[in-house]
């Protein structure tokens, strides 16, 4: 398969973005903000449209969008019923790197969960300079790499795990170039990708 990384041209914020394209003409696009407080995954499949037009069609298989939280006491994470059954470890780690609690995204009876609600310990997180972010850690590796997905969840936010958004859109493929055309891509706006590797 190819690799293409790089950025998106947003000039408010830019994200990591990467597209591979697998040999059976399926491919994976990910994109990502720094510490991943925003992060999506998603696959499908690429057509070619004529010389260096391709069309891409893919299904978003896990995002994680920040939003305000409700309460700065409670650590707030909502989970997609279509997703929460397949997050049987939620790990949320403390700045200190020490302090850690592990979740499920369904009761007992394994019925999906739309909202965990966690108690937060105020001297651990809280707006101060390094205690200021929570991580959390799910049972889900990115579909390119292979590491476990964590998240850098800030002071004043709340997690939000969601699947199966489409997203259609048209790149060019030229010169060891990828770049996208015609309308921009929701979240990210337009993107700009160089091949990393090709086999």
């Amino acid at each position: 398969g190819q690799i293409y990384s790089g950025t998106s041209t947003d000039r408010t914020r830019k994200y990591n973005c990467l597209i591979r394209i697998n040999k059976d003409s399926t491919i994976n696009f990910i994109y990502n903000c720094h510490n991943n407080d925003v992060y999506a995954e998603h696959y499908g499949t690429i057509k070619k449209a004529n010389d260096t037009l391709y069309h891409i069609s893919s299904t978003l298989t896990i995002g994680q969008y920040c939003m305000k939280t409700f309460d700065e006491d409670t650590l707030y994470i909502r989970l997609d019923s279509s997703i929460a059954r397949q997050l049987d470890k939620i790990e949320v780690e403390y700045s200190d790197g020490k302090t850690r609690s592990l979740y499920q995204g369904y009761d007992n009876q394994g019925k999906p969960v739309e909202m965990l609600k966690i108690s937060v310990n105020k001297k651990l997180f809280n707006r101060n300079k390094g205690t200021d972010y929570i991580n959390i850690t799910i049972n889900r590796k990115n579909a390119v790499y292979g590491n476990w997905l964590r998240f850098r969840i800030p002071f004043g936010a709340a997690a939000s795990f969601i699947k199966g958004q489409r997203n259609d859109f048209n790149v060019v493929i030229k010169n060891g170039q990828m770049w996208s055309v015609g309308e921009p891509l929701m979240q990210t706006g337009h993107l700009k990708l160089k091949m990393k590797t090709g086999t």
